[in-house]
């Protein structure tokens, strides 16, 4: 998760129409409005380190639940707090590149990345992704919202950098602690960050037979592409083609020229990072009115 792009990109422009509220003891921003559809399925939307202060993160789950039918369910559970936006532009600053005998420039960025690290490194000690402390509260509220569900409703889980290692590995978690029944019934992640590569894809996949799709960055600098192709390559000769061949099915689609972060923050002025968090919003949206 530590590389530069994890707190860069831009913040979106526009009004949420969801509303937040407790649930489960959690502040949680719900996108679709009652009355809106007949399904009860719903679909936790678990963010990027940037959480519910980022208005992306709303307007994309806004997105979802307007395209989709579905309930959207983003919980604010990043333990000690998400980020503080502000990180965004001291990040851009500190990769602004600047001649080599360019002093004063050289200096402007060591400051503002010393500013930023009072931000990210706290962020990195309470809540690195893979830890117990973030995937824990994580995986009690799934559990607690699938428990909810009336009878024939559908979970699924949507997951953005931090989010996404969630997204992945709540796929080979059970309904109930002890029990038989899976808990996802399709998984969506935007380059996510943390995973333990290729191990953790091929485990999402092949414990539940749950549907998994995943939006990979090429120039993912936290998550290599050439480890997710390793893990695409081991379920091909798993799980076959990920077109439904013995009950597995599986999606990784790569984006060109996309940076980590793309498919919520895409850069300013960046076109194609602009038709990749589309394209990825897209195929999310797809994916999961095909499985819930």
């Amino acid at each position: 998760m530590a590389c530069p792009d994890c707190f860069r990109g831009g913040a979106a422009v526009g009004d949420p129409v969801g509303e937040e509220t407790t649930i489960h003891g959690t502040k949680t921003y719900v996108a679709g409005r009652p009355g809106g559809t007949t399904s009860q399925s719903t679909i936790i939307f678990y963010t990027d380190a940037f959480g519910l202060k980022l208005v992306n993160n709303k307007l994309l789950a806004d997105a979802y639940a307007s395209a989709t039918g579905f309930r959207v369910l983003v919980p604010d559970i990043i333990p000690g707090g998400a980020m503080d936006p502000v990180i965004l532009g001291m990040m851009d600053k500190v990769m602004e590149p600047v001649p080599l005998f360019n002093i004063l420039g050289h200096l402007s960025r060591i400051k503002n990345l010393l500013h930023a690290a009072t931000y990210f490194v706290p962020f990195f000690i309470h809540a690195w992704p893979s830890s117990e402390a973030s995937f824990s509260p994580c995986l009690e509220y799934a559990r607690k919202v699938k428990a909810e569900l009336p009878p024939g409703s559908k979970l699924g889980v949507a997951g953005f950098c931090w989010g996404g290692y969630q997204a992945v590995n709540l796929c080979h978690q059970t309904a109930v602690d002890g029990g038989l029944e899976k808990l996802v019934d399709a998984s969506f992640s935007a380059h996510p960050s943390g995973l333990d590569l290729p191990n953790d894809i091929v485990k999402a996949v092949i414990t539940f037979k749950v549907p998994v799709s995943i939006a990979q960055a090429e120039k993912d600098f936290a998550v290599p592409t050439k480890k997710v192709q390793e893990a695409e390559a081991i379920l091909r000769q798993k799980a076959g083609m990920g077109d439904g061949q013995d009950g597995f099915d599986y999606q990784i689609t790569y984006y060109k020229d996309a940076s980590h972060g793309f498919a919520v923050r895409a850069k300013p002025g960046s076109e194609i990072e602009a038709k990749g968090a589309d394209d990825a919003k897209a195929q999310a949206i797809e994916w999961f009115k095909k499985w819930l």
